[in-house]
């Protein structure tokens, strides 16, 4: 079984409900369920990352992506392909922190050992800075 396919084994067992009512809720509301399921989305994605650690760390790591991408998304809602770079270095960062390490998923640490330097940066997969 590889990373993906581990990682919904493992949503699909600790998080069942949620996803559930995120689906039924996507199904009964396909006009505007991006505004309709917010509440049970955001409750699948804390479950999510409350119990699958490669998900935390995915999210934690690739954070500037995240929103970069978000808010090009949010900036561009008429024309999303515009926002093609940002989700590109989006997709790498996924693919280099959505693999385990041979010593499995990640752990959580402490805020003492958590380094603010490990992180990476926008810089590091060729965002070079403009308006977000």
């Amino acid at each position: 079984m590889d990373v993906a396919d581990n990682t919904v084994a493992l949503v699909t067992k600790h998080c069942g409900l949620q996803l559930e009512l995120y689906q039924k809720c996507v199904t009964g509301n396909p006009a505007n369920w991006d505004i309709k399921c917010i509440t049970q989305k955001r409750a699948l994605a804390k479950c999510s990352e409350d119990n699958v650690p490669i998900i935390k760390h995915v999210k934690e790591m690739c954070d500037p992506f995240i929103k970069e991408y978000d808010a090009c998304v949010m900036k561009n809602q008429e024309d999303p392909s515009i926002c093609l770079e940002p989700l590109k270095r989006l997709f790498h960062c996924t693919e280099e922190h959505g693999k385990l390490p041979p010593s499995g998923p990640p752990r959580a640490s402490s805020s003492a050992e958590s380094k603010e330097g490990d992180k990476p940066t926008a810089t590091s997969y060729g965002y070079r800075g403009g308006a977000q």
